[in-house]
């Protein structure tokens, strides 16, 4: 299991990103290229069938990517697939098999 480590992660770079990039703070931030292809797709899904899942997904997904790079921030390895928002990371385990949540 690969697991990352980046005490240089900046929050708040993170959450905009994720925001309005179509989720890349995952990626350019905090380094976790599967989780956002899973949080993509779930949002993706969760729009197609509703707007408003979607919508709720897609802020999830930017709760979680703030608190993923405090974490980060704060000097804790964290492993590649890991969610730090329950609700997301119990939405994106349908789908994401390898995802794991140490708050869960």
């Amino acid at each position: 299991m690969t697991t990352i480590s980046k005490p240089d992660a900046n929050p708040i770079a993170a959450a905009i990103l994720t925001w309005f990039v179509l989720g890349i703070g995952h990626i350019v931030i905090n380094g976790q290229t599967n989780k956002w292809i899973w949080t993509i797709v779930v949002t993706f899904i969760g729009s197609f069938l509703c707007v408003l899942p979607g919508i709720v997904l897609g802020i999830l997904s930017v709760v979680d990517s703030y608190k993923t790079a405090e974490r980060l921030k704060a000097g804790e390895s964290i492993p590649e697939n890991e969610y730090s928002n329950v609700l997301l990371y119990k939405v994106c385990k349908i789908f994401d098999k390898k995802a794991t949540c140490k708050f869960a």
